[in-house]
């Protein structure tokens, strides 16, 4: 008889094992009480053992691969190994202090699954959820819980989500129910992160996400959140996983599965198409969690002035791009290009201002603009086009920019007529420059100061400054003028001459400048003006 090897979780190990024993015992004619008596055990201790449900005793097998004649060295020694196997203990043995046993088999299984698929109506999934939205949920279902248990069991909760990023990650697909994003589990805050977060993960590859929109109307799923784990050992079967207040039921007869797996995918054919998840989601966070207008701001309380000027490039390569948009948080502007493009670059450009027009005023942390962009973006992409950018927010009442470059030029800070490098002030954290084939760099802070400027240029600037040992900030600081619009026509023909009008790409300056806050301007984050 051919045995197959094991899936890499002890629970499945004591499925397959479980699995092998009873087609042993059947071929042998042998009844499960007739297998119980020669272990000095129980016909139901054979069923559970072959059910994978209780963990196995080395000599308790070995009797019974004698009873069913096994008498192949190798085929004993290999079921012998698998025993062992399936009593090795999982990484959450380390939380038995706050997990509960029938959960524990819900572990073993997700560890070895291949297809996760999961339904939810009051919460977000677990392996989808924050920090801060599983400390939310894990402090209402343990009111007595002590901090450090919290951390605890928030700690076990993110160490599943692990697997979702490692190099045997399962697919999951999750369904999860209107409610459970409109109900604010531990605030506005949280849940504004943790709708960011979901949006986020649409973006992430094996990750497909739906909702389950009030304007669905009835569903067959009235029984509740339910999950179903298929796993890549064809003996092991598929399992539905239905949770309670004090307990769990595992269902593997195969037509249980088969309800649930229709129930599934009537659940998917209702919901919201997954490319038109993060919209949705995004429309859930503009109506409920949305930004708030701040007291003692207005339409006149101006914070920042930015003017714009484009060059030509001899190959009219359309692909920079620049957006500006007030928000409450400050004035947002985006500079960048679409590099390595063909006829696309236009097309692509103008889908990277839409999308950032769309996150700029719904998005707090300016590190979530650029990974929602990254996660929105990267899917519609042509293969041989990436996109650099700068995004930044202007705070000057309190005299801070915040930044994120990825791959884009940083900007310079023109001060007393000089035009300093970002990267020689004091920013904190150091500013850092990362391809979007890779993760967003974190916010950079810049400290600033009124009148202040920032000029911003697209990548075709530094590419024709490399090429012709042209030094922008030098001969910025030698036009000696205050005037944005004589600075920057003078930049332009100063580029232009140095270059001999040979600019690779269209190329894109745009100059941001700080006004003083009127006297009367209440402390925080006042509404900018739009762009000159």
């Amino acid at each position: 008889m051919t045995i197959e090897r094991p899936g890499s979780g002890s629970t499945v190990r004591r499925i397959l094992l479980g699995a092998q024993l009873r087609r042993l015992r059947e071929a042998a004619g042998l009844t499960r009480r007739q297998a119980g008596f020669s272990i000095r055990s129980s016909e139901s201790k054979i069923s559970r053992l072959e059910l994978g449900r209780v963990s196995f005793k080395e000599r308790d097998v070995a009797d019974l691969l004698t009873l069913y004649a096994v008498t192949d060295e190798g085929q004993r020694a290999l079921l012998l190994t698998w025993a062992r196997e399936a009593n090795t203990p999982g990484w959450w043995h380390g939380y038995n202090d706050v997990l509960p046993g029938w959960f524990q088999n819900y572990l073993g299984l997700e560890e070895s699954a291949s297809l996760i698929r999961t339904y939810e109506i009051q919460f977000i999934p677990g392996l989808l959820q924050t920090p801060e939205y599983a400390r939310a949920i894990i402090a209402l279902g343990n009111p007595g819980a002590s901090p450090a248990e919290l951390d605890h069991r928030v700690d076990l909760r993110l160490q599943r989500q692990e697997r979702l990023t490692g190099p045997r990650r399962p697919r999951l697909w999750a369904v999860i129910d209107e409610a459970a994003l409109r109900r604010p589990i531990g605030g506005p805050e949280v849940m504004s992160g943790q709708i960011e977060h979901l949006v986020a993960q649409c973006g992430r590859p094996g990750t497909t996400i739906q909702l389950m929109s009030f304007r669905s109307g009835a569903h067959r799923a009235e029984a509740g959140a339910f999950s179903i784990l298929r796993f890549p050992e064809h003996d092991v079967p598929d399992v539905v996983y239905l949770e309670n207040l004090t307990g769990a039921l595992y269902l593997d007869r195969s037509d249980e599965v088969d309800h649930y797996l229709e129930v599934m995918e009537q659940l998917c054919v209702q919901g919201t198409p997954p490319g038109s998840t993060p919209d949705a989601l995004q429309e859930i966070l503009r109506e409920d969690y949305g930004p708030k207008p701040v007291a003692g701001t207005g339409p006149h309380t101006r914070t920042a002035r930015t003017q714009v000027r484009r060059l030509l490039s001899t190959t009219r390569t359309k692909g920079d791009f620049h957006a500006v948009v007030p928000t409450p948080y400050g004035t947002r502007i985006l500079v960048g290009d679409v590099l390595g493009a063909t006829e696309s670059a236009e097309e692509t450009a103008a889908g990277v201002v839409d999308v950032f027009r769309q996150l700029a005023v719904n998005e707090r942390p300016l590190s979530g603009v650029a990974e929602r962009m990254n996660a929105a973006l990267g899917p519609k992409m042509k293969t041989e086009e990436f996109v650099t950018a700068v995004l930044i927010t202007l705070h000057p009442e309190d005299g801070r920019a915040e930044m994120v470059c990825c791959g884009n030029p940083p900007p310079l800070l023109l001060r007393e007529n000089r035009a300093l490098p970002i990267e020689s002030l004091p920013t904190y954290p150091p500013l850092s420059l990362l391809d979007l084939t890779n993760h967003w760099c974190e916010t950079t802070t810049v400290p600033v100061r009124p009148d202040d400027r920032l000029l911003l240029c697209t990548h075709g600037a530094s590419e024709a400054g490399q090429k012709h040992g042209y030094p922008l900030a030098e001969r910025i600081s030698s036009l000696q003028t205050d005037e944005p619009a004589v600075l920057l026509d003078g930049i332009q023909s100063d580029l232009l001459q140095h270059s001999g009008d040979e600019i690779p790409l269209q190329t894109t300056f745009l100059l941001a400048r700080f006004d003083r806050p009127p006297a009367h301007t209440a402390i925080g984050r006042a509404q900018p003006t739009a762009p000159e």
